[in-house]
């Protein structure tokens, strides 16, 4: 189904009368830079360690260009070279990664908002859908418990993806397109569905890839000659996880987090579930042909898009990491709050704001008012954990980064030129310690024997690629460490006594061959 050729698409604003007065959005962004800001100083002391793996890369990028979990070795572990990027730049700029990470989540914050408050106006939605979307994705506790992490910049260029689609600006789309293939290689199935859904970029399709092309291949070359892959290597360090989770992948985890977070899975999934409703409700009801629903197709590919790529995971069947949900989950809680707007106003010919009729009836009052009172929940939600968090709502990890920035403190006045095993999660010591401390996301040539097992059992196709892109990887031999950080579940009278809500308490020390 070509969701974004069903109905007319709206007339631009100036077409219809009415000229969209911008300044209210760029008003409303600054809003949301505000509340960004206040939510970053909420969690600024929980950050996951993946999200501190991404800092220990940025970090490492701004003081020595050197692309690395840790400055004595190349790796190219980092999921998200972009978001790499754009930390380093922010760390560079502000001299402190955790800090330039605070200041690139408040830009991209509003950066966001301000995108879908043009989309309302494009759409002749009312600017209430597109502070609600801003909202609930930013007060989300899955989104605020990976703060940090890509998903930031991902909804940020989906989000302008969207507009470059309605408003047929094909090289935009193919910049933001390379963009999000950067950001993670697996978003490209929302512009992949965004370039179906739409006549217009179908019939301009070799300035959109040439556009991507351009844009993304420098780093690619770069990627594949000068870190050893075209991929970056959590491809098969994620997927190689699977054993530690025992029964548990991506199509079962969410049970896993109900059981575990159920206030805060439950918070985080309604929206989703809502967007989901609605674009089961635009199929059935084939509602690009109801002229208050006419041009609506592109917020409804960005659900297809959602729900394509949780297929594609639950397929695949990776672990449960719980970031996996965040692409599905942000699509449609934005297709929800977009069409929360759809069904309770009459788009008239004004552009969103002026031309744009409500009519308090109890189509109109119900929803918002469960949107108002799932906001408010939400903020509830943030508020009574304590400020600031000490841990996130949702989280795997085996202790908090207070306890892990500690043991990483101490290690650094105590290990000097000595290299340290991990334990297994790695990057808030790695930030603390800025010490040579090595597994799988730190040193290449412990990965080289999991590369070759995959190889190994692959089949013929898949063989192919993954020697395709480690074609030039160097293969160096592993680390040999001085001594290991060892993690003890269950006992607290280790070196280093933590706790943590996934595993309880435990003890990390130090051990000597």
């Amino acid at each position: 189904m070509q969701t974004s050729d069903v109905g007319a698409a709206p007339a631009p604003a100036s077409a219809s009368g009415h000229r969209h007065d911008g300044r209210p959005d760029l008003l409303i962004a600054c809003g949301a830079a505000v509340v960004a800001a206040a939510c970053f100083l909420v969690v600024r002391r929980s950050l996951i360690d993946d999200t501190y793996i991404t800092l220990s890369y940025a970090r490492n990028l701004a003081e020595h260009l050197h692309w690395g979990l840790t400055p004595f070795r190349t790796a190219n572990s980092a999921t998200s070279p972009l978001n790499v990027l754009v930390l380093g730049a922010a760390a560079f700029v502000v001299r402190d990664p955790v800090w330039g990470l605070g200041v690139t989540f408040v830009l991209l914050s509003a950066t966001q908002t301000w995108g879908l408050c043009r989309l309302a106006g494009l759409l002749r939605l009312p600017r209430a859908a597109a502070v609600g979307a801003a909202a609930l994705l930013l007060l989300s506790p899955l989104m605020l418990s990976i703060v940090g992490m890509e998903m930031t910049l991902a909804l940020t260029l989906l989000v302008w993806a969207v507009v470059a689609t309605v408003e047929g600006r094909p090289v935009s789309f193919g910049v933001l397109t390379a963009a999000l293939v950067l950001t993670r290689m697996d978003l490209l199935v929302f512009p992949l569905a965004l370039w179906l859904g739409s006549r217009e970029l179908r019939r301009r399709t070799v300035p959109v890839v040439a556009t991507a092309v351009v844009v993304a291949l420098p780093w690619y070359v770069f990627s594949w000659l000068a870190l050893g892959a075209l991929i970056p290597d959590t491809l098969v360090l994620k997927t190689s996880a699977t054993f530690a989770w025992g029964p548990w992948h991506f199509a079962s985890g969410w049970r896993l987090y109900l059981e575990r977070f159920p206030v805060a899975t439950l918070l985080s999934a309604v929206p989703a579930l809502v967007g989901l409703a609605a674009l089961v409700a635009w199929f059935a009801g084939r509602a690009w042909r109801v002229p208050r629903f006419a041009g609506l197709g592109p917020v409804a590919t960005v659900g297809v898009g959602g729900v394509a790529h949780a297929v594609a995971y639950s397929v695949l069947a990776p672990p449960p990491f719980h970031w996996y949900y965040a692409p599905s989950v942000g699509a449609l809680t934005i297709v929800a709050a977009l069409a929360t707007g759809a069904v309770a106003v009459d788009r008239g010919a004004g552009a969103a704001g002026a031309g744009v009729r409500s009519r308090w009836r109890p189509r109109v009052v119900v929803p918002l008012g469960l949107a108002g009172l799932l906001l408010a929940t939400d903020v509830a939600f943030v508020v009574q954990r304590g400020l600031p968090w000490e841990m996130p709502p949702v989280t795997t990890n085996w202790a908090t980064a207070v306890d892990y920035l500690r043991i990483g403190e101490d290690l650094q006045t105590r290990l000097g030129d000595e290299v340290v095993r991990s334990p297994g999660e790695i990057g808030t010591i790695a930030y603390a310690c800025r010490c040579d401390i090595v597994d799988a996301f730190s040193d290449r040539g412990t990965l080289v024997p999991e590369i070759d097992r995959r190889e190994a059992e692959a089949g013929t196709l898949m063989r192919w690629l993954l020697r395709l892109n480690f074609a030039n990887l160097d293969r160096p031999p592993a680390a040999v460490p001085d001594v290991a950080l060892v993690y003890t579940p269950g006992a607290s009278g280790g070196e280093w006594p933590v706790h943590s809500v996934w595993l309880g308490e435990g003890s990390f020390s130090l051990t000597r061959p």
